[in-house]
Protein backbone atom coordinates (compact mmCIF):
# COMPACT_ATOMS: atom_id res chain seq x y z
CA UNK A 1 0.00 0.00 0.00
CA UNK A 2 2.60 2.68 0.93
CA UNK A 3 4.50 1.87 -2.13
CA UNK A 4 1.12 2.23 -4.32
CA UNK A 5 0.94 5.37 -2.79
CA UNK A 6 4.35 6.65 -3.30
CA UNK A 7 4.34 5.95 -7.25
CA UNK A 8 0.86 7.89 -6.89
CA UNK A 9 2.57 10.82 -4.99
CA UNK A 10 5.42 10.94 -7.51
CA UNK A 11 3.13 10.88 -10.90
CA UNK A 12 1.23 14.09 -9.17
CA UNK A 13 4.56 15.78 -8.24
CA UNK A 14 5.44 14.73 -12.17
CA UNK A 15 2.81 16.30 -13.40
CA UNK A 16 2.90 19.63 -11.18
CA UNK A 17 6.40 20.20 -12.61
CA UNK A 18 5.27 19.41 -16.28
CA UNK A 19 2.23 21.75 -15.56
CA UNK A 20 4.55 24.48 -14.21
CA UNK A 21 6.62 24.41 -17.46
CA UNK A 22 6.62 28.30 -19.00
CA UNK A 23 4.35 28.20 -22.18
CA UNK A 24 6.49 28.95 -25.37
CA UNK A 25 5.77 32.15 -26.78
CA UNK A 26 6.03 33.97 -30.20
CA UNK A 27 6.81 37.35 -31.45
CA UNK A 28 6.84 37.58 -35.56
CA UNK A 29 8.48 40.18 -37.10
CA UNK A 30 6.50 40.05 -40.62
CA UNK A 31 8.89 42.25 -42.68
CA UNK A 32 12.64 42.22 -42.59
CA UNK A 33 15.12 42.08 -45.58
CA UNK A 34 19.12 42.69 -46.52
CA UNK A 35 18.71 44.09 -50.50
CA UNK A 36 21.15 45.29 -52.27
CA UNK A 37 21.06 46.68 -55.20
CA UNK A 38 19.36 49.86 -57.20
CA UNK A 39 17.82 50.49 -53.98
CA UNK A 40 18.92 48.33 -51.13
CA UNK A 41 16.98 47.90 -47.93
CA UNK A 42 18.90 46.51 -44.43
CA UNK A 43 16.77 46.02 -40.87
CA UNK A 44 18.25 46.87 -37.89
CA UNK A 45 15.92 44.78 -35.13
CA UNK A 46 16.01 45.08 -31.22
CA UNK A 47 15.04 42.82 -28.90
CA UNK A 48 14.10 43.48 -25.21
CA UNK A 49 13.65 41.83 -22.21
CA UNK A 50 10.97 43.82 -20.27
CA UNK A 51 11.76 41.78 -16.89
CA UNK A 52 13.84 42.88 -14.23
CA UNK A 53 14.75 39.81 -12.50
CA UNK A 54 14.45 37.15 -15.34
CA UNK A 55 17.05 36.43 -17.93
CA UNK A 56 15.20 35.61 -20.98
CA UNK A 57 16.22 33.00 -23.50
CA UNK A 58 15.36 33.31 -27.29
CA UNK A 59 15.25 31.52 -30.46
CA UNK A 60 14.81 33.37 -33.36
CA UNK A 61 13.74 31.69 -37.14
CA UNK A 62 14.20 33.57 -40.42
CA UNK A 63 11.31 32.16 -42.86
CA UNK A 64 12.75 33.73 -46.24
CA UNK A 65 10.27 34.24 -48.64
CA UNK A 66 12.22 36.65 -51.12
CA UNK A 67 15.71 36.00 -52.85
CA UNK A 68 17.08 38.88 -54.68
CA UNK A 69 20.14 38.80 -57.04
CA UNK A 70 22.59 36.70 -55.98
CA UNK A 71 20.46 35.59 -52.68
CA UNK A 72 19.47 32.39 -51.80
CA UNK A 73 16.57 31.58 -49.01
CA UNK A 74 18.68 27.91 -48.54
CA UNK A 75 21.47 30.38 -47.60
CA UNK A 76 22.69 31.31 -44.40
CA UNK A 77 21.43 30.02 -40.27
CA UNK A 78 18.03 30.09 -40.68
CA UNK A 79 17.87 29.38 -36.62
CA UNK A 80 20.07 31.58 -33.88
CA UNK A 81 19.44 31.46 -30.14
CA UNK A 82 20.51 33.55 -27.56
CA UNK A 83 19.58 35.16 -24.18
CA UNK A 84 18.50 38.66 -22.86
CA UNK A 85 19.78 39.58 -19.17
CA UNK A 86 16.92 41.30 -16.83
CA UNK A 87 15.53 44.56 -18.72
CA UNK A 88 18.59 44.14 -21.32
CA UNK A 89 18.22 45.21 -25.51
CA UNK A 90 19.80 43.42 -27.92
CA UNK A 91 21.29 45.58 -31.23
CA UNK A 92 20.46 43.04 -34.25
CA UNK A 93 21.78 45.04 -36.67
CA UNK A 94 21.08 44.01 -40.51
CA UNK A 95 19.60 41.00 -39.00
CA UNK A 96 19.24 39.25 -42.32
CA UNK A 97 22.96 39.34 -43.46
CA UNK A 98 24.54 39.56 -40.01
CA UNK A 99 22.27 37.67 -37.73
CA UNK A 100 21.52 34.82 -40.37
CA UNK A 101 24.12 34.70 -42.64
CA UNK A 102 21.80 35.21 -45.82
CA UNK A 103 22.14 38.76 -47.50
CA UNK A 104 19.96 39.26 -50.70
CA UNK A 105 17.18 38.08 -49.27
CA UNK A 106 14.05 38.93 -47.06
CA UNK A 107 11.25 37.23 -45.36
CA UNK A 108 9.68 36.99 -41.69
CA UNK A 109 11.44 36.36 -38.29
CA UNK A 110 9.79 34.37 -35.59
CA UNK A 111 11.20 35.25 -31.83
CA UNK A 112 10.06 32.23 -29.75
CA UNK A 113 10.60 32.32 -26.05
CA UNK A 114 9.51 31.06 -22.61
CA UNK A 115 8.62 33.38 -20.27
CA UNK A 116 5.83 35.44 -19.05
CA UNK A 117 3.37 36.72 -22.25
CA UNK A 118 4.81 39.97 -23.82
CA UNK A 119 8.27 39.43 -21.49
CA UNK A 120 9.61 40.07 -25.22
CA UNK A 121 9.49 43.20 -27.19
CA UNK A 122 10.73 43.23 -30.29
CA UNK A 123 10.98 46.18 -33.11
CA UNK A 124 12.75 47.47 -36.58
CA UNK A 125 13.32 49.51 -38.62
CA UNK A 126 13.58 48.98 -42.07
CA UNK A 127 15.29 51.61 -44.32
CA UNK A 128 17.47 52.76 -47.31
CA UNK A 129 20.75 53.92 -47.82
CA UNK A 130 20.45 55.05 -51.72
CA UNK A 131 19.80 56.70 -54.13
CA UNK A 132 18.52 58.87 -51.11
CA UNK A 133 19.09 57.84 -47.75
CA UNK A 134 15.80 56.95 -45.76
CA UNK A 135 14.48 57.70 -42.37
CA UNK A 136 13.02 54.13 -42.40
CA UNK A 137 9.90 52.87 -41.84
CA UNK A 138 9.45 51.87 -38.18
CA UNK A 139 8.12 48.02 -37.88
CA UNK A 140 6.58 46.52 -34.99
CA UNK A 141 7.28 42.45 -33.89
CA UNK A 142 3.41 41.13 -33.57
CA UNK A 143 1.70 38.60 -31.28
CA UNK A 144 -0.59 36.10 -32.18
CA UNK A 145 -3.37 37.74 -31.33
CA UNK A 146 -3.05 40.17 -33.78
CA UNK A 147 -3.37 38.14 -36.78
CA UNK A 148 -6.83 38.09 -38.47
CA UNK A 149 -8.33 36.19 -41.21
CA UNK A 150 -9.95 39.67 -42.24
CA UNK A 151 -8.03 42.87 -42.04
CA UNK A 152 -8.17 46.15 -43.79
CA UNK A 153 -5.28 48.00 -44.68
CA UNK A 154 -5.10 51.65 -44.85
CA UNK A 155 -3.51 55.16 -45.56
CA UNK A 156 -2.89 53.48 -48.95
CA UNK A 157 -1.65 55.92 -51.81
CA UNK A 158 -1.00 55.37 -55.57
CA UNK A 159 0.31 58.21 -58.41
CA UNK A 160 -0.08 61.76 -57.69
CA UNK A 161 1.93 64.48 -59.09
CA UNK A 162 5.16 62.98 -60.35
CA UNK A 163 6.51 61.22 -59.36
CA UNK A 164 4.05 60.23 -57.15
CA UNK A 165 3.52 57.37 -54.60
CA UNK A 166 3.50 53.63 -55.22
CA UNK A 167 2.50 51.09 -53.07
CA UNK A 168 3.44 47.47 -52.38
CA UNK A 169 1.25 44.60 -49.86
CA UNK A 170 2.84 41.63 -48.09
CA UNK A 171 1.37 39.18 -44.90
CA UNK A 172 2.88 36.72 -42.68
CA UNK A 173 0.71 32.96 -42.16
CA UNK A 174 1.97 32.68 -38.53
CA UNK A 175 -0.20 29.25 -38.67
CA UNK A 176 0.56 25.52 -39.16
CA UNK A 177 -1.32 25.15 -42.70
CA UNK A 178 -0.94 27.01 -45.97
CA UNK A 179 -3.62 29.95 -46.14
CA UNK A 180 -5.56 30.95 -49.71
CA UNK A 181 -5.13 34.91 -49.30
CA UNK A 182 -6.68 37.79 -51.55
CA UNK A 183 -5.90 41.39 -51.48
CA UNK A 184 -9.01 43.92 -52.91
CA UNK A 185 -8.43 47.51 -53.24
CA UNK A 186 -11.23 50.79 -52.57
CA UNK A 187 -10.64 54.02 -53.53
CA UNK A 188 -12.81 55.71 -50.34
CA UNK A 189 -13.46 52.66 -48.83
CA UNK A 190 -16.34 51.61 -50.19
CA UNK A 191 -16.11 51.34 -54.19
CA UNK A 192 -14.18 48.47 -54.98
CA UNK A 193 -11.65 49.23 -57.98
CA UNK A 194 -9.94 47.13 -60.19
CA UNK A 195 -9.54 43.28 -59.94
CA UNK A 196 -8.88 40.83 -56.74
CA UNK A 197 -5.27 40.34 -56.45
CA UNK A 198 -5.06 36.55 -55.06
CA UNK A 199 -1.64 35.19 -53.95
CA UNK A 200 -0.84 32.79 -56.87
CA UNK A 201 -0.45 29.08 -55.05
CA UNK A 202 -1.49 30.20 -51.46
CA UNK A 203 0.95 31.14 -48.59
CA UNK A 204 2.93 28.09 -46.82
CA UNK A 205 2.75 27.57 -43.29
CA UNK A 206 4.99 29.69 -41.14
CA UNK A 207 6.29 31.69 -44.23
CA UNK A 208 5.01 35.28 -46.08
CA UNK A 209 4.27 36.87 -49.63
CA UNK A 210 5.00 40.16 -51.09
CA UNK A 211 3.16 41.81 -53.83
CA UNK A 212 4.74 44.79 -55.69
CA UNK A 213 3.02 47.55 -57.27
CA UNK A 214 -0.48 46.13 -56.23
CA UNK A 215 -2.47 48.71 -58.25
CA UNK A 216 -0.71 47.50 -61.58
CA UNK A 217 -1.28 44.08 -60.47
CA UNK A 218 -5.16 44.79 -59.92
CA UNK A 219 -5.02 46.60 -63.37
CA UNK A 220 -5.26 50.48 -62.14
CA UNK A 221 -1.46 51.42 -62.62
CA UNK A 222 -2.57 54.95 -63.24
CA UNK A 223 -5.19 55.69 -60.45
CA UNK A 224 -4.56 58.58 -58.61
CA UNK A 225 -5.62 58.51 -54.93
CA UNK A 226 -4.94 59.58 -51.57
CA UNK A 227 -7.32 57.26 -49.59
CA UNK A 228 -7.42 54.00 -50.72
CA UNK A 229 -7.96 50.82 -48.15
CA UNK A 230 -7.17 47.31 -48.93
CA UNK A 231 -9.53 44.40 -47.87
CA UNK A 232 -7.31 41.73 -47.24
CA UNK A 233 -9.13 38.38 -47.10
CA UNK A 234 -7.58 34.56 -46.02
CA UNK A 235 -9.00 31.40 -45.15
CA UNK A 236 -6.81 31.65 -41.81
CA UNK A 237 -5.54 34.17 -39.56
CA UNK A 238 -2.38 36.04 -40.61
CA UNK A 239 -0.35 39.20 -40.39
CA UNK A 240 -1.04 41.74 -43.06
CA UNK A 241 0.68 45.26 -43.97
CA UNK A 242 1.30 47.29 -47.05
CA UNK A 243 4.25 49.80 -47.48
CA UNK A 244 3.48 52.91 -48.80
CA UNK A 245 6.37 54.50 -50.49
CA UNK A 246 6.91 58.49 -51.37
CA UNK A 247 8.57 58.17 -55.25
CA UNK A 248 9.59 61.83 -54.68
CA UNK A 249 11.42 61.43 -51.51
CA UNK A 250 11.68 57.16 -51.14
CA UNK A 251 10.72 57.66 -47.93
CA UNK A 252 8.36 54.51 -46.76
CA UNK A 253 5.01 53.96 -44.30
CA UNK A 254 4.22 50.93 -43.00
CA UNK A 255 0.80 50.29 -42.62
CA UNK A 256 -0.09 47.10 -40.09
CA UNK A 257 -3.33 45.36 -41.23
CA UNK A 258 -6.15 46.53 -38.82
CA UNK A 259 -9.03 43.45 -38.04
CA UNK A 260 -12.14 43.76 -40.20
CA UNK A 261 -14.92 42.34 -39.29
CA UNK A 262 -17.73 41.07 -42.22
CA UNK A 263 -21.46 42.57 -41.73
CA UNK A 264 -23.33 40.29 -39.81
CA UNK A 265 -27.48 39.35 -41.32
CA UNK A 266 -29.90 42.26 -40.33
CA UNK A 267 -33.01 40.78 -39.12
CA UNK A 268 -35.78 43.40 -41.03
CA UNK A 269 -37.56 45.54 -39.05
CA UNK A 270 -41.13 44.33 -38.35
CA UNK A 271 -40.27 41.19 -37.55
CA UNK A 272 -38.93 38.88 -34.44
CA UNK A 273 -36.23 36.48 -33.63
CA UNK A 274 -38.13 33.24 -32.60
CA UNK A 275 -36.42 31.75 -29.08
CA UNK A 276 -35.42 28.20 -29.55
CA UNK A 277 -37.11 25.42 -27.14
CA UNK A 278 -35.36 24.06 -25.08
CA UNK A 279 -36.83 20.64 -24.29
CA UNK A 280 -34.17 19.40 -21.11
CA UNK A 281 -30.16 20.14 -20.36
CA UNK A 282 -29.67 17.45 -23.42
CA UNK A 283 -30.88 19.80 -26.32
CA UNK A 284 -28.79 20.35 -29.02
CA UNK A 285 -28.59 24.02 -30.08
CA UNK A 286 -30.98 24.58 -32.99
CA UNK A 287 -28.37 26.29 -36.04
CA UNK A 288 -28.87 28.71 -38.49
CA UNK A 289 -31.59 28.60 -41.19
CA UNK A 290 -29.69 28.36 -44.50
CA UNK A 291 -28.82 31.25 -46.32
CA UNK A 292 -28.28 32.75 -49.88
CA UNK A 293 -25.17 34.82 -50.95
CA UNK A 294 -24.95 37.35 -54.06
CA UNK A 295 -21.94 37.13 -56.22
CA UNK A 296 -21.94 39.29 -59.09
CA UNK A 297 -19.87 37.63 -62.38
CA UNK A 298 -18.84 40.72 -64.61
CA UNK A 299 -19.17 43.69 -62.14
CA UNK A 300 -16.68 46.32 -63.30
CA UNK A 301 -14.84 43.73 -65.88
CA UNK A 302 -13.66 40.53 -65.44
CA UNK A 303 -14.57 39.84 -61.66
CA UNK A 304 -16.71 37.95 -59.12
CA UNK A 305 -17.85 40.03 -56.64
CA UNK A 306 -19.62 39.44 -53.19
CA UNK A 307 -22.07 41.82 -52.22
CA UNK A 308 -21.34 41.28 -48.55
CA UNK A 309 -17.62 41.05 -48.81
CA UNK A 310 -16.92 43.45 -51.62
CA UNK A 311 -14.17 40.55 -52.79
CA UNK A 312 -14.47 37.95 -55.14
CA UNK A 313 -13.76 35.39 -51.58
CA UNK A 314 -17.66 34.63 -49.75
CA UNK A 315 -17.41 33.56 -46.27
CA UNK A 316 -20.34 31.42 -45.69
CA UNK A 317 -22.18 28.79 -43.55
CA UNK A 318 -22.63 24.87 -44.23
CA UNK A 319 -26.05 24.29 -45.90
CA UNK A 320 -25.80 28.05 -47.35
CA UNK A 321 -26.18 28.86 -51.24
CA UNK A 322 -24.17 30.53 -53.28
CA UNK A 323 -25.95 32.40 -56.14
CA UNK A 324 -24.12 34.08 -59.45
CA UNK A 325 -25.56 36.92 -61.32
CA UNK A 326 -24.10 37.51 -64.54
CA UNK A 327 -23.76 41.33 -65.06
CA UNK A 328 -20.99 40.70 -68.08
CA UNK A 329 -21.51 38.49 -70.82
CA UNK A 330 -19.19 35.66 -71.61
CA UNK A 331 -18.16 33.93 -68.29
CA UNK A 332 -18.81 31.03 -66.32
CA UNK A 333 -18.49 30.41 -62.66
CA UNK A 334 -16.04 26.52 -62.63
CA UNK A 335 -15.21 24.93 -59.36
CA UNK A 336 -11.30 23.89 -59.09
CA UNK A 337 -8.09 25.57 -58.69
CA UNK A 338 -6.84 28.16 -60.69
CA UNK A 339 -4.00 28.15 -61.23
CA UNK A 340 -3.77 25.16 -63.44
CA UNK A 341 -7.64 26.32 -64.01
CA UNK A 342 -8.62 22.65 -64.20
CA UNK A 343 -12.49 22.02 -63.19
CA UNK A 344 -12.87 19.61 -60.30
CA UNK A 345 -16.29 18.90 -60.86
CA UNK A 346 -18.11 20.40 -57.89
CA UNK A 347 -19.71 22.85 -60.10
CA UNK A 348 -19.54 24.53 -63.82
CA UNK A 349 -22.30 26.74 -65.09
CA UNK A 350 -20.67 26.80 -68.43
CA UNK A 351 -20.53 29.90 -70.36
CA UNK A 352 -23.44 32.53 -70.09
CA UNK A 353 -24.54 35.89 -70.50
CA UNK A 354 -25.82 38.84 -68.78
CA UNK A 355 -28.71 38.21 -67.07
CA UNK A 356 -28.27 34.62 -66.16
CA UNK A 357 -28.07 33.30 -62.80
CA UNK A 358 -26.11 30.01 -61.40
CA UNK A 359 -27.02 28.80 -57.65
CA UNK A 360 -24.65 26.08 -56.01
CA UNK A 361 -25.33 24.95 -52.10
CA UNK A 362 -22.20 23.79 -50.06
CA UNK A 363 -22.81 20.81 -47.91
CA UNK A 364 -19.44 21.04 -46.12
CA UNK A 365 -16.62 23.17 -44.56
CA UNK A 366 -13.63 24.05 -46.19
CA UNK A 367 -12.34 26.39 -48.94
CA UNK A 368 -13.06 26.21 -52.61
CA UNK A 369 -11.70 28.09 -55.25
CA UNK A 370 -13.12 28.71 -58.46
CA UNK A 371 -12.78 30.28 -62.01
CA UNK A 372 -14.19 31.54 -65.67
CA UNK A 373 -13.58 28.95 -67.95
CA UNK A 374 -13.05 31.77 -70.69
CA UNK A 375 -10.58 34.23 -68.57
CA UNK A 376 -8.60 31.87 -66.47
CA UNK A 377 -6.45 32.84 -63.82
CA UNK A 378 -7.60 36.84 -64.95
CA UNK A 379 -10.76 35.98 -63.15
CA UNK A 380 -10.62 33.99 -59.74
CA UNK A 381 -12.94 33.77 -56.73
CA UNK A 382 -12.92 31.47 -53.64
CA UNK A 383 -15.86 30.17 -51.57
CA UNK A 384 -14.90 29.77 -47.71
CA UNK A 385 -17.52 27.16 -46.02
CA UNK A 386 -17.49 27.40 -42.10
CA UNK A 387 -18.94 24.79 -40.03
Amino acid sequence: MRKVSFLLAAAFLAALRLSAQPTANVVTLPAAASIVGGAPFFSDVRAFNTSYTSTLDVTATYRCFLAGAGGSCTAGTSVVAFSLAPRESKALNDIVAQTFLAPNTAGGVEFAYTGESEQLVVTSRLYSTKPTPTVGMFIPGLDISEAFPNTILTSVRNGGPVPGFRANVGLFNPGDAAVSVTFQIFDGGNNPVGNPVPVPGGVPAHAGAQINGIFTQAGTPTLNTDNAAILVTASAPIFSYAAVIDNNTTDPIFVVGAQDVPPQPITPVGTSTPTPTVPGPTATPTPPAAQTRMVNIGQGGTNFIDQVSGTSTSTIHVGDTVMWTWVGSNHSTTSGPCPPCSADGRWDSGINDSGHTFSHTFSQAGTFPYFCMVHTVDMTGQVIVQP
